[in-house]
């Protein structure tokens, strides 16, 4: 079965099959145009009509690829063609030398986890997501915007990400440093291990916030978290999404737990071979 790039022509067949993937519905009709502009979105036609689809981003700085919105009509499951879209995904990330693919998926969604472990993907880190209203605070807590020679980052670990447009992206030292000039990060100083969280706009969804908390204890977390409510009601933000490898957060009347979300990592060939291998 041919892998194909996806036109303008495929997105009402595509939404007429995405629109009941989830008890809410989807997502795919918010990300379409989005995903076509940025390329390498990819479909299986059966009879000149789109039954499957994925979209892969390919970052060739941080030698990775990120498969993400694998669908496929319910009339054509079982046929192999998930299996299909993620080795054509696998296979453009080694022709731009790319040593990794990622994924994340839903720790309920069994059918995927159980599709993904058969493709060679493990479980690379657990991530909890939380909902924060955005609110009027009468008394700010003071947060801070790190400069570029402070270390309020945790210093002890070398593989932190954070979230932008709902892809994981590795926390480099020039991420960092270009987060930090954007004023996209901010700290507290409320407990001796730091609180601290990176703010993202979404690409893809309207006045939404993004947060990645990175590190932090109860009372430097909740005044961080106190803080983002109120930035989000000044900039007029209608939701606030977090994003945490904590396992838990403070109690707050308008945070709540929603998923857990498993990041999902696959070597696709290592680092001292000159040339790939093509799956």
């Amino acid at each position: 079965m041919k892998v194909a790039l996806a036109n303008k022509f495929d997105k009402k067949t595509v939404l007429e099959f995405c629109k009941n993937t989830f008890s809410w519905g989807d997502y795919i009709e918010y990300v379409w145009d989005y995903w076509i502009k940025e390329g390498n979105l990819l479909v299986i036609r059966k009879n000149k009509r789109p039954v499957a689809m994925c979209h892969v981003i390919i970052f060739s700085e941080d030698t990775r690829i990120w498969i993400e919105g694998i669908r496929v009509d319910k009339n054509f499951r079982r046929k192999g063609f998930a299996t299909i879209l993620v080795k054509e995904s696998e296979k453009l990330g080694l022709q731009k030398n790319c040593f990794y693919s990622y994924m994340l998926i839903e720790s309920r969604n069994t059918n995927s986890l159980k599709l993904a472990r058969k493709l060679g993907y493990k479980i690379d880190e657990k991530w909890n997501f939380f909902s924060l209203t955005p609110k009027k605070i009468r008394s700010v807590p003071k947060t801070y915007f790190p400069t570029l020679n402070s270390n309020i980052i945790p210093p002890y670990s070398n593989n932190l990400s954070y979230v932008t447009s709902w892809r994981w992206l590795p926390l480099t030292g020039h991420a960092k440093n270009s987060l930090i000039k954007q004023k996209k990060i901010i700290y507290s100083n409320y407990d001796k291990i730091k609180s601290v969280a990176v703010l993202t706009d979404s690409d893809h969804f309207d006045s939404t916030l993004l947060v990645t908390l990175l590190s932090g204890k109860k009372i430097g977390l909740k005044k961080i978290l106190q803080f983002i409510q109120n930035f989000a009601f000044k900039k007029k933000y209608k939701r606030i999404q977090i994003l945490t490898k904590l396992k838990s957060l403070p109690t707050l009347p308008d945070l709540e737990k929603r998923l857990i979300f498993y990041l999902m990592k696959k070597k696709l060939r290592n680092k001292t071979n000159s040339i790939g291998y093509f799956p």
